[in-house]
């Protein structure tokens, strides 16, 4: 079993319009595309000691959502995100760049991977804007099954290759989670804090690098993006019957909103 990717080889502002909007994209990480620049504005790169680690997704103007194997390192000062970026490796003027104050966990488990979701509260708020935008959160009471959700990410473009340096996006069907114990998980390591998403004959996957990073959905009413899963663990990338596994973010509503209560959207 693998994680992904640890591998084992004022709140009250918010509004469905102020977040997850995002410029129309094709329909389209491993068998992904290029992102068109500054389509998915909530994209957060993650770096420790200066060395890219995952992705993650703004929530607000201080807080920023990803995995929690992603914030095990010893020392939390050597954390920094930085936003409004599309090559990794060409930083541009308009890039935002924040040191970690504090980090927030779940009762994470490592040995199962459950509750792999962590918070970042920011040094300092980040401005919102059209080029840096938080991501809507998901419905309480909607499964997603069935949804084409899309994973965003600059990890491996193949199992055994190297980070992406231009962030990629890839488009996925959401499983039933009965779906995914039946392929080639056993039952037991899917629980009902994680939902699965990816072909069964395999093919597209997120990868190593991933991590911490957004499964989102479009709203096709509102037209806006709903942060659905985290990017969590997996058995390897794009594996026949194994599809990859994703924090379910519906599951912990109650705690981001308690825990980001501090902060706002503010345009």
């Amino acid at each position: 079993m693998d994680t992904k990717r640890k591998s084992y080889t004022h709140l009250n502002a918010l509004s469905a319009t102020e977040c997850g909007s995002v410029e129309p994209i094709n329909e389209r990480i491993v068998g992904g595309i290029p992102v068109e620049d500054n389509s998915f504005s909530w994209m957060a790169a993650l770096y420790y000691d200066n060395k890219f680690c995952c992705g993650g997704s703004l929530l607000s103007d201080r807080y920023v959502i990803t995995a929690a194997h992603c914030t095990t390192k010893p020392d939390r000062g050597l954390f920094r995100v930085q936003f409004g970026i599309n090559d990794r490796s060409k930083p541009i003027a308009t890039s935002i760049e924040r040191s970690v104050k504090r980090i927030l966990t779940n009762w994470y488990n490592a040995f199962n991977n459950n509750n792999d979701i962590a918070l970042l509260e920011l040094t300092y708020p980040v401005a919102i804007s059209d080029r840096v935008m938080p991501i809507c959160l998901p419905q309480a009471t909607e499964m997603y099954e069935g949804s084409r959700g899309i994973v965003t990410g600059w990890g491996r473009t193949k199992a055994g290759g190297g980070l992406s340096g231009t962030l990629m996006q890839t488009e996925v069907p959401i499983l039933t989670n009965r779906e995914c114990r039946r392929a080639g998980y056993w039952a037991f390591q899917i629980t009902n804090k994680m939902l699965c998403a990816g072909y069964l004959e395999g093919g597209k996957d997120s990868c190593q690098g991933d991590s911490g990073g957004p499964l989102q959905v479009l709203n096709t009413k509102s037209n806006h993006y709903e942060l659905v899963g985290v990017v969590s663990w997996g058995r390897a990338c794009a594996q026949k019957n194994f599809p990859g596994v994703y924090t379910r973010v519906s599951q912990y509503l109650y705690w981001i909103n308690r825990n980001i209560k501090d902060s706002c959207l503010c345009s």
